[in-house]
């Protein structure tokens, strides 16, 4: 099954299946779509990508019907890992719609160390780098 694929799209596929910080899902869908551009079989896709043919044909099925969307994977929101509960997420969101000086953050505006002591603050999480905030 070929699927088309635009310059542009074939450019955003391409860095986003090298991105090492992508979710997996994403390279492999990326990695996919590649492939299949190219008129490669699903069954090789299928090996490639460490999928069944069927994964592979609904990752092109879906491509067609919303394009780069279909690439992009639900799991990088869902709450499975996340150190903070919904309750807690729903605070916080209410803390930071409020200007600093009112939340007891050091900075006068939002910058990743007022945002890290709110989160310790209130939930007692750690996080290990910055851009975990």
């Amino acid at each position: 099954m070929q699927v088309e694929v635009t310059l542009e799209e074939t450019a955003v596929l391409i860095r986003w299946k090298k991105r090492s910080d992508n979710h997996v899902l994403v390279r492999m869908k990326a990695e996919a779509i590649l492939y299949a551009s190219e008129g490669v079989g699903i069954g090789i896709i299928a090996k490639m990508v460490e999928r069944t043919e069927r994964t592979v044909q609904e990752w092109l099925a879906d491509w067609q019907a919303t394009r780069m969307c279909s690439v992009l994977t639900g799991h990088a929101g869902n709450q499975n890992a996340a150190k903070l509960t919904r309750d807690q997420k729903q605070e916080l969101k209410k803390i930071l719609a409020q200007p600093p000086s009112r939340t007891g953050a050091r900075a006068g505006f939002r910058d990743t160390p007022a945002v890290h002591d709110v989160m310790k603050i209130l939930s007692d999480a750690r996080y290990q780098s910055d851009p975990s905030h």
